[in-house]
């Protein structure tokens, strides 16, 4: 799944990525999870419309690829604003719109920041488990599974 990882150089990776945002307006950039760290994708391309790149993290390569389709279709096709602190149902699961704090952005958005640098703003798409709850509102709040780049509702950023 990592082009990087088989053989591709980032020289053509980045032109991959444009091809992608010219032909169908953003390219899915997936990231596979390992024992450290869970799978996540982001958006690519949608910085070009003024709206917010869409980032997913905790699901499988496919079920991110799939969720962020249906949510760059909504924005592409049908000209949706999908903003931070939006609750959007999707197919397969609800997702509440965080705001992703800006010093997350070059680590997680890797190359949508080297594209748009400044210009970059993103949100997360902090999916609901199988009840339907969101992770800030379980007993428990499992950040391994989902790690949470966006600042959930009635809870302000943590500056360090």
């Amino acid at each position: 799944m990592c082009d990087i990882c088989n053989g591709m150089s980032v020289r053509q990776l980045k032109e991959k990525i444009r091809m992608n945002i010219a032909r169908h307006g953003w390219h899915a950039a997936l990231v596979e999870g390992g024992p450290e760290y869970p799978a996540f994708g982001y958006t690519v391309g949608l910085t070009e419309l003024r709206h917010a790149e869409i980032l997913i993290t905790g699901r499988e390569p496919r079920e991110i690829y799939l969720m962020l389709a249906e949510m760059a279709h909504m924005v592409l096709g049908h000209g949706t604003r999908l903003l931070a602190t939006l609750n959007v149902p999707l197919s397969t699961r609800r997702v509440y719109l965080a705001p992703v704090e800006e010093q997350d952005q070059a680590d997680v958005l890797l190359y949508a920041h080297k594209l748009y640098g400044r210009r970059l703003r993103a949100v997360q798409a902090v999916w609901a488990d199988d009840s339907g709850r969101l992770p800030w509102q379980q007993d428990v709040v499992d950040v391994l599974t989902q790690p949470l780049y966006g600042t959930p509702p009635g809870l302000t950023p943590i500056r360090e």
